[in-house]
């Protein structure tokens, strides 16, 4: 892997507490000897070289999470929440691998995978100076984002081309400050090799979710599969296992507090430097109704779910998903709360300000730069309860109501085509029958919901469409218009879009009113957060280059989705006064739990290998038994699900799963004190292939 050293990126020094999620190329520049001291054993090459490698490059993308390679056979391990979907999908009722676990005795028994998909790292080239180039150009904030969408999709379009097998991106850090070209291996006969009992691996359930103590066995493994001569192609029966040129060995020597851990993968979103208009915003407003519309649409998911075993399988994968945004939204205000991250900002801008007026020379260069940043987020502000409904509400959640979205969708495609027609695909996928299952038992109520968050809000922040709802609340407003609507039947939906615009326009039903109003709002919301990431590739670029300036140390970008690192170390935290929280837990704990009831109900395998757990070669000698989780420092987000969390000799000692509620708003800051992720043990894992879902072959293959 080749790369320029990055032009605005400054040397990482160890300075600081274990705050970054820093770059390849940064780790290299790193007080080596200060990591020494720490635990490192591993060189700088051995860790990550540009061009051969190293054991970071162990480390994949694995549908949206961090995955690793395991051995050399193609083995990788993530978390069981990562594979969650994948696990569903292999099972039924009958068979249910999700409820039960799954166990693959020989290869020919791992189970495809299907929409499972594995990139694995092979190039990154810098190409800041063709973006600089085309965004000069550009004469005003939404041809400026216009232009950088489109290079992006032509350098994609020819990466893609110039080899087989591979799968190109284009990553932005600091605000456009630079541009990485990712090219990555793309691997999708992707098989299931092991996934403990659901009651392992989602052991606690949501309440327990973001919590320490925990005690949840959140891995899964999988296996890359590839044709006989090492090149990526779908599924096969005659394909191999894939052969990684670099995979992490598992260590049983375990951690103890003050241990140095590194967590290795693919953070997906922080926003360190935003300021306090923006901050304060989604504390006072966008956590809060996002928690609240989740809340409610999780409740009838979960009677939805609860009417019977299919349909419980059905919707397993969204409650879980939903549900850890619900949390996360709740993490976040309580975080934000706690930390006085609105005051610390104000206090950060005030400073900024001394500093700039200090001296004239810095004054010329970054100008009214805080005070141009103010004004952008502000005026997001005002917008941010419109851009919630178009976005979230009926963007995300629309899809819960397959009637609505299907129609939103195919009346924006109306829209956007130049001549008003609905292109065949979307009017042949009107006629799914999926569109008209469940009316009455979950997009009714859905619906209901959705509805009722539209007519909730003040006379300006209605959306457009809206207006032809009936009733007095979501609920009647939802019975109105599935009584108007002649859309409930396939054969109707596809006559009626396939006379274009102006057979929709001319339409009396409620429904394609409803959603030829919505279709417009959604098209404008986009408009404007193009708009406004255009404005941040000039003001926001300033922003950042004024905030190197200012910090006068060690500086690294704000998360998205690339290879990142971050140092550690295993340490307990005081989440209230006169609280300690200790930084591992163990079998004696789990078993404490133990209620015989979801959350807390144990597989019966795993309450029968506990009394002799203690003779077992996985016993922690300071704990006196099986570990299960522990707690570092690292810096972490969503997208470092399923990171392996290596020692000084890059082994692996645990894998990352969580963060402790009081850490959810480190997206917008890390802190010291109370910034805790929690991971599995490696020797928990271990322990549970060996006694409890015994898997010889596989801990064999471990080295283990």
């Amino acid at each position: 892997m080749l790369i320029r050293t990055a032009v605005y990126f400054l040397a990482a020094f160890l300075l600081l507490p274990d705050e970054g999620q820093w770059l390849p190329t940064q780790v290299r520049e790193m007080d080596w000897d200060a990591l020494q001291k720490r635990g490192m054993q591993l060189t700088r090459d051995e860790f990550w070289h540009p061009e051969r490698g190293g054991i970071l490059s162990a480390t994949v993308q694995i549908s949206g999470c961090t995955g690793s390679f395991v051995s050399a056979e193609g083995l990788m391990m993530t978390n069981h929440h990562c594979g969650f979907g994948a696990i569903s999908g292999l099972s039924t009722v009958q068979q249910n691998h999700l409820e039960n676990g799954f166990a693959a005795a020989t290869r020919a028994d791992e189970l495809p995978a299907k929409g499972m998909e594995v990139q694995v790292l092979k190039r990154i080239d810098d190409v800041t100076s063709l973006f600089h180039e085309a965004q000069a150009q550009a004469k005003g904030d939404l041809e400026r984002h216009q232009v950088t969408e489109e290079l992006k999709q032509k350098l994609i379009r020819e990466g893609n081309a110039k080899e087989p097998n591979v799968t190109c991106s284009i990553a932005s850090f600091l605000e456009g400050r630079e541009y990485h070209l990712y090219t990555r291996t793309r691997l999708t006969d992707v098989r299931l090799v092991y996934a403990p009992p659901r009651s392992i691996g989602e052991f606690g359930g949501e309440t327990d979710n973001w919590e320490w103590p925990r005690h949840t066995g959140d891995f899964t493994f999988f296996r890359a599969y590839c044709a006989p001569d090492g090149t990526p192609r779908g599924y096969d029966k005659d394909n191999v296992p894939f052969r990684p040129q670099h995979w992490l060995k598992f260590s049983a020597e375990g951690v103890k507090e003050g241990d140095l851990a590194i967590v290795m993968g693919y953070p997906g979103n922080t926003q360190r430097y935003r300021t306090s208009a923006g901050v304060a915003v989604r504390l006072g407003w966008f956590y809060p109704r996002r928690e609240a519309v989740l809340t409610a649409v999780l409740d009838v998911l979960g009677t939805f779910a609860a009417s019977s075993p299919e349909r419980e399988l059905a919707v397993a994968a969204t409650i879980k998903s939903l549900a850890n945004v619900q949390k996360n939204a709740r993490g976040m205000i309580f975080g934000m709360s706690r930390n006085g991250t609105v005051d610390r900002k104000l206090r950060e801008e005030a400073e900024f300000a001394t500093w700039l007026a200090a001296d004239p020379a810095r004054t010329k260069a970054h100008g009214d730069v805080l005070k141009e940043m103010l004004a952008h987020e502000e005026a997001e502000a005002a917008l941010m309860p419109r851009d919630f409904q178009a976005g979230f509400v009926f963007g995300q959640l629309a899809g819960l109501v397959p009637l609505l979205a299907s129609t939103l969708d195919a009346c924006e495609a109306a829209l956007r085509s130049k001549d008003g027609t609905v292109p065949p695909a979307t009017i042949a996928a009107l006629g799914n029958k999926a569109i008209d299952r469940d009316i009455d038992a979950l997009q009714r109520p859905v619906l209901a919901i959705l509805l009722g968050e539209a007519l909730g809000g003040s006379d300006s922040d209605r959306l457009a469409g809206t207006e032809v709802l009936g009733g007095a609340d979501g609920a009647a407003a939802a019975d109105d218009l599935l009584v108007r609507t002649r859309l409930k039947d396939a054969a109707t939906r596809q006559e009626l879009f396939r006379g274009g615009l102006e057979r929709l326009k001319a339409s009396e039903d409620p429904m394609v009113q409803l959603a030829l109003g919505l279709a417009r709002e959604r098209m404008d919301w986009r408009n404007r957060v193009n708009e406004r990431q255009g404005r941040m590739l000039e003001l926001g670029r300033r922003w950042i280059g004024a905030q190197q300036e200012f910090r006068g140390r060690s500086f690294y970008p704000d998360a998205n989705s690339t290879l990142r690192v971050s140092f550690a170390s295993v340490k307990g935290y005081s989440p209230r006064d006169g609280v300690f929280n200790t930084p591992k837990t163990s079998v004696a704990g789990l078993l404490h739990k133990e209620t015989g009831a979801e959350p807390f109900a144990n597989p019966k395998a795993l309450l029968a290998a506990a009394p002799d757990r203690k003779a077992s070669r996985f016993v922690d000698a300071g704990l006196g038994d099986v570990p299960v989780c522990f707690l570092i420092d690292g810096d972490t987000t969503g997208g470092n699900s399923g990171s392996p969390v290596v020692n000084g000799k890059g082994e692996v000692i645990g894998l990352n799963f969580d963060r402790v509620f009081e850490a959810v708003a480190g997206d917008f800051g890390w802190n010291p004190d109370r910034s805790r992720n929690i991971c599995v043990d490696a020797r928990y894992i271990l322990w549970v292939m060996d006694a409890v879902m015994p898997a010889p072959a596989l801990l064999k293959e471990l080295g283990h």
